[in-house]
């Protein structure tokens, strides 16, 4: 601290020391201080300079960096000082001896540039000591201004972070994140983010420069922000995934249950219906009972159907049906299926056509559950088919080795508009045959759910007027050379009622 001599016209003509520190005396080479003139005791000889940055400091702070003498020995001061009561108030470094004048400038430089960056940053030398920090560190950290002047050092800097750092209420907190932040600092780890009291966030950098440590504090606070919400959204798709699945099972379990429920007295009136048509005890007396008998006997048989069908889509979505992994020959299979529907497509006037190589590939997966697949995609596409029209099932094995199943019919087609509801359960074709067909309308989402079971696809096609087709495709890995394992047994096919 200096008290400021000025002359009967009010110039500055002399600054007398009011208080120096032993580190002060030292730099000057002279004790004690207290008591001498800058400029008339001589204090000033080994650094001319810095009667000038005094003076300019009287006015206004002062950051600057003076040639002095060390001896013989041309050195640096960094002069930090500014208006005091009566006078100035200063602090004196040593920076060492005095660089070339291109590193000078170099250095200059660098401060210039710190200064005018968009990120914060500050500068220690080897004895971990501040050099430099830029305005912008002291905006980011209002509580450490003050304390940001060279010379003082890291440490205390950390002390008094953590003293100011809401989250540390008590000093054994704030004893072992200071130990952290000094163990991270000499060792230059990883980035860490620190929470501001302001509700900001710093991403800080210790990176080892020459001579020292550059400590670099970057914005983050909108990452950070962008990061919560993400993790909350996160959450609550996690809440919400859990939430669909417990509704799932519940609807599973109701589902089977009322199946179990509505079989049992079905079962009931399909036997008192055949029992009635056959006549068992007697004739019925007017032809008439007899086309209600059979009336009664078609309803039940759809609506036992139609709980069939609910009950597997059911488990298929809530993943409750093992899938046995062999190997299954689709010529077999596909002839056993399209055999089982000649009748029904004779009926109805429909020629079905089969294109299987009987050297294909085996397919790795659960026959039953292929079985089901062609039974559903041919009995639809027979009868959605006109009178006259044809029905074709192909196979063949693609060039990445994934093997693919076709079925196409010449029926009524599909708008494309309406396909993607043609694949939701309970949905039906917009037709006249549709409409007079006792499907459940859940044929196709069985097929699609089967098949993603197995790793594979459903792409549908068709034409209003010209027919659809049904590709079902399955990967690579599993189609097994047939001399590799023999052919798994096939289950029965039953036809949808």
């Amino acid at each position: 601290m200096l008290k400021a001599h000025r002359d009967g016209a009010g110039t500055l003509t002399d600054l007398e020391w009011r208080s120096a520190n032993p580190a002060a005396e030292r730099l000057l080479g002279a004790a004690p201080l207290v008591g001498r003139r800058l400029r008339g005791g001589g204090t000033e000889a080994d650094c001319p300079g810095l009667f000038s940055a005094l003076t300019d400091a009287v006015n206004g702070p002062v950051e600057r960096t003076i040639p002095a003498r060390r001896g013989a020995t041309r050195v640096r001061w960094r002069v930090v000082a500014g208006p005091a009561p009566d006078g100035v108030c200063a602090v004196l470094t040593d920076l060492g001896p005095e660089a070339p004048a291109e590193a000078g400038a170099l250095a200059e430089s660098l401060t210039a540039a710190l200064e005018h960056s968009g990120e914060s940053f500050a500068l220690f030398d080897h004895e971990d000591r501040l050099v430099h920090a830029n305005s912008r560190l002291k905006r980011d950290l209002p509580d450490l201004a003050d304390r940001l002047v060279p010379g003082v050092p890291f440490e205390e800097l950390v002390r008094c972070f953590a003293l100011t750092d809401p989250r540390l209420t008590t000093d054994e907190a704030r004893g072992s994140w200071m130990a952290a932040r000094l163990e991270r600092h000499r060792r230059l780890e990883p980035p860490v983010v620190v929470p501001l009291a302001d509700g900001r966030w710093l991403l800080s950098r210790d990176h080892a420069v020459p001579g020292g440590v550059l400590v670099h504090y970057t914005d983050v606070t909108t990452l950070k922000l962008n990061e919560e919400r993400l993790r909350i959204r996160e959450a609550e798709a996690r809440a919400a995934r859990v939430e669909a699945e417990s509704a799932s099972r519940a609807k599973s379990a109701f589902l089977a249950q009322m199946s179990h429920e509505l079989r049992t007295p079905l079962n009931a009136v399909l036997g008192f219906s055949e029992m009635l048509l056959s006549e068992a005890l007697g004739p019925l007396g007017n032809p008439r009972y007899r086309s209600y008998a059979s009336d009664i006997r078609d309803a039940g048989t759809h609506l036992l159907a139609l709980i069939d069908d609910i009950l597997e889509l059911s488990r298929l979505e809530g993943g409750g049906i093992p899938m046995a992994e062999e190997g299954v020959d689709l010529d077999s299979l596909s002839l056993r299926v399209v055999s089982a529907l000649q009748e029904v497509a004779k009926e109805g006037d429909v020629h079905v056509r089969r294109e299987v190589p009987a050297n294909l590939p085996l397919l790795q997966g659960d026959a039953s559950a292929l079985t089901q697949m062609l039974t559903n995609l041919l009995s639809n596409a027979v009868t959605h088919t006109r009178p006259g029209g044809e029905v074709v099932l192909t196979a063949h094995q693609m060039p990445d080795g994934a093997i693919g199943l076709m079925v196409a019919d010449t029926g009524v087609g599909i708008a494309t508009a309406e396909l993607p509801r043609i694949l939701a359960p309970f949905e039906q074709q917009d037709s006249s045959i549709a409409r007079n067909s006792r499907g459940t309308g859940l044929g196709l989402p069985i097929v699609k759910r089967l098949v993603e079971m197995h790793g594979g696809r459903l792409e549908l096609t068709s034409q209003p007027g010209v027919g659809t087709a049904v590709v079902l495709i399955f990967p690579a890995e599993r189609s097994l050379p047939r001399d590799r394992c023999r052919p798994a047994p096939l289950p029965p096919v039953i036809l949808p009622r």
